[in-house]
């Protein structure tokens, strides 16, 4: 359990996204993409309002950036881990209700009425 809990306690900042290389054409009829030769850049893509946003990552930093993604997707998979283990415990704890529950039993009038 403490190997699940121990990512939410470091102080270690993180950045949400995924990192890849990002190739395209500029559009410049004589740039060396018309040819094919495409631009690259490393970016992050991350969801941010319900629409996915593309951040170039300033050269010199990938290394960094790369591992900040990284922590940030480690703590999402723990949560979905801790959601899993929060829904099962909850499954149990419901059914060691229902074995432990029982009726009322009915009042004296009731019975009488139907002739018990």
């Amino acid at each position: 359990m403490k190997r699940l809990v121990e990512p939410f306690f470091s102080d270690r900042p993180v950045i949400k996204g995924t990192v890849y290389e990002l190739r395209r054409k500029c559009g410049k009829p004589g740039c060396k993409c018309a040819q094919g030769e495409l631009h690259a850049r490393m970016v992050v893509s991350a969801s941010e309002k319900g629409r996915t946003r593309l951040r170039v990552i300033p050269r010199g930093f990938l290394v960094e950036v790369q591992g900040k993604v990284k922590r940030y997707q480690e703590l999402r998979r723990v949560r979905a881990q801790l959601v899993m283990i929060h829904r099962q415990m909850l499954r149990i704890l419901d059914e060691m209700e229902v074995m432990r529950r029982e009726e009322l039993p009915a009042s004296d009038k009731k019975r009488a009425l139907k002739g018990e």
